[in-house]
């Protein structure tokens, strides 16, 4: 007897429907997200290589340019008078530092003058710039600018073609001199640029914005800056230009199939095992992926920073040690790991609880001893207690703080007892000590005089803020009415307040003594940079107002002028060592830039601090606080 076949119930077929569109759904799902993980993967690759091609770009263009610079400085500090001798010593430095220099010249008077090197490059001594007339409008662009320029490419009439960045060089009394030009080597560059593309395995092209809309390619295809290229602007000698990235080829896509054939062999009644297995697995592999970079992140950290760091665990054994620290006390690779840490020292310090840095003797790997600045601090890692040692090459800083020292020496013995003997002659002279003087005599008598004057004040602040930097100005402090030291500086200081047509006022709403412990002299001083700043920036018949008063339990004197005041971007530098508002070689007003600095120093030894508020009508107030005994 056959039994009949019954077909399946309709929900049942349902059900299986329902499932096999479920599971195609997340088979498809896994392909894509698969699809994509590729596509950022391969777009990361090209976005890094876009990065280095960039910084290969820019660090060879404006290495060799800005050697430039130097050779421009050294012309305008000798004021134009240098000699070819001392030009066959500079040149060849400069062109075997620059990897891509063809050569560099020297053009006074627009005229080339002098060539390195010459072989090959003959045609271009003599070559007298208003003849070149293709290059002659970018010179004068140049030289009325008074703003270097990257030209290029430019047919060069020695043959070939180049770069050519030229800056313009003015004296300091504003003269014209000429012009120091600098060629590159374009092909070289280009075939660099192209090889370190082909290595990354991407295609490249470069253009040169001529203004905002118009360029000029430089390299490659313009086409590539249309398509869905990594684009990237390059700052080249102060001349805007463009890089475009793309892959060789479009990235392998993974298809999915091996996914597929896995999701259909696998039972329809298994699928959720497959999803979670699945889900699982993906965020495992993103916490190693994401383990793996911050681990990648912060060796590129350690290895990249200057000082040298070594991590040293409870026991006292070096367990990582970055280059920089391999390099100063001349080790290699592996040498130091699982070494006590004493070895690296003469007298080895004792790791405190407390962070300290301390100045102590390193022995380097040959015996010899090097001065280090030591850091160290305390972390906690996966449960372990471990010190981070941070250190330092002092040495030549030492080095450079004694030579400095030795030099205000010099300065205070050498220098400041001639200077004395010259003011004093001048000043005999202006006084009619050898009779009148004839009117232009006994002008430049008293331009001799007035610089002889601020050459010696200028010592003077030195002098005192190396004093007070290494903590060897003493100060004789006594208990003293703030009011008679305000008027004896109104008094000190008037001559130069009429000889500059500037009123001195005093404001104060003090009733009865009101005592400071400071030092006479030195509080003296304070009032004079205070004042002499204020009359200086005054305007003619201005009014400069010096008032004080209390406020809690410290008096506050304040000076404040009718002048311009002090420009926003300035004043976070106000109180730094020769800092200038105007800092130009043409500035109206003369200055160390030492009144505020050693102001301040003074002021805090003496307990008190001093700052500035903008005058909300105009000009600028300049204030100190001093505790009341």
């Amino acid at each position: 007897m056959k039994v009949k076949f019954r077909p399946l119930f309709r929900w049942q077929w349902t059900v299986l429907i329902l499932l096999l569109f479920s599971f195609a759904g997340i088979t498809e799902y896994l392909v894509f997200q698969e699809r994509a993980r590729q596509h950022n993967l391969s777009t990361r690759q090209v976005v890094a290589a876009a990065g280095q091609l960039r910084a290969l770009i820019e660090s060879e263009m404006n290495g060799p340019l800005n050697l430039s610079f130097g050779l421009a400085a050294y012309i305008k500090a000798s004021q134009g008078q240098v000699r070819d001798t001392e030009f066959e010593i500079l040149l060849p430095n400069l062109v075997h530092q620059g990897r891509y220099i063809r050569n560099m010249s020297i053009a006074p008077d627009n005229r080339i003058s002098y060539v390195y090197p010459l072989l090959g490059n003959e045609k271009a001594l003599g070559i007298y710039y208003p003849d070149l007339t293709e290059q002659w409008p970018d010179i004068t662009r140049v030289i009325q600018s008074r703003t270097p320029q990257l030209a290029g490419p430019v047919n060069l009439a020695q043959g070939g073609v180049g770069f050519i960045y030229r800056i313009p060089i003015y004296l300091p009394d504003d003269r014209y001199w000429g012009i120091v030009s600098t060629v590159l080597n374009i092909q070289s560059m280009w075939q660099l640029l192209q090889n370190r593309a082909s290595e990354l395995e991407v295609n490249v092209a470069l253009r040169r914005f001529v203004d905002q809309e118009q360029y000029q390619m430089l390299l490659g295809e313009s086409a590539l800056f249309s398509v869905n290229a990594i684009l990237l602007d390059l700052k080249v000698a102060d001349v805007r230009w463009q890089l475009a990235v793309q892959a060789q080829e479009s990235p392998l896509q993974r298809q999915g199939w091996l996914v597929r054939l896995i999701s259909w062999g696998v039972s329809l009644m298994l699928w959720l095992l497959v999803l979670s297995v699945f889900i699982a697995n993906r965020r495992l592999a993103q916490t190693a992926d994401a383990w793996q970079q911050s681990e990648a992140y912060f060796r590129t950290i350690l290895n990249s920073a200057a000082d040298a760091i070594v991590v040293v665990d409870h026991t006292g054994r070096i367990e990582t040690v970055n280059p920089a620290a391999l390099a100063l006390f001349g080790y290699q690779a592996g040498q130091l790991t699982g070494k006590n840490y004493q070895q690296l020292f003469i007298e080895a310090p004792q790791l405190t609880e407390q962070d300290v840095t301390i100045e102590i003797p390193g022995l380097h790997h040959d015996g010899q001893s090097i001065l280090i600045e030591l850091n160290h601090t305390h972390i906690a890692h996966q449960q372990q207690k471990l010190t981070v040692l941070l250190m330092r090459d002092i040495t030549e800083r030492k080095r450079i703080e004694q030579l400095k020292e030795e030099f205000v020496s010099t300065v205070s013995h050498e220098l400041r007892t001639p200077l004395t003997a010259i003011n004093g002659a001048l000043g005999l002279l202006v006084g009619g000590v050898v009779g009148d003087m004839a009117p232009a005599q006994q002008q430049l008598l008293d331009i001799a005089q007035q610089n002889g004057q601020q050459l010696a004040l200028l010592i003077n602040d030195i002098l005192d803020i190396e004093k007070l930097a290494v903590g060897k100005m003493q100060l004789y402090l006594q208990e003293l009415d703030i009011l008679p030291l305000v008027l004896q500086a109104k008094n000190r200081n008037l001559p130069l307040a009429q000889q500059s047509g500037v009123q001195l006022k005093i404001r104060s709403d003090l009733t009865g003594e009101v005592k400071v412990l400071v030092d006479e002299n030195r509080l003296q001083q304070v009032f004079a940079n205070l004042l002499a700043n204020a009359i200086r920036f005054s305007p003619a018949q201005g009014v400069v107002l010096i008032e004080a008063r209390l406020i809690g339990l410290k008096v506050r004197v304040s000076i404040t002028d009718q002048g311009p005041g002090v420009p926003v971007d300035f004043v976070p530098r106000l109180f730094q060592k020769f800092s200038q508002a105007d800092g130009s070689t043409t500035r109206r007003l003369s200055g160390t830039g030492l009144g505020l600095a050693i102001s301040k120093e003074l002021l805090e030894k003496m307990g008190g601090d001093i700052g500035y508020q903008p005058n909300p009508a105009t000009g600028a107030c300049f204030y100190f606080d001093l505790p009341v005994q």
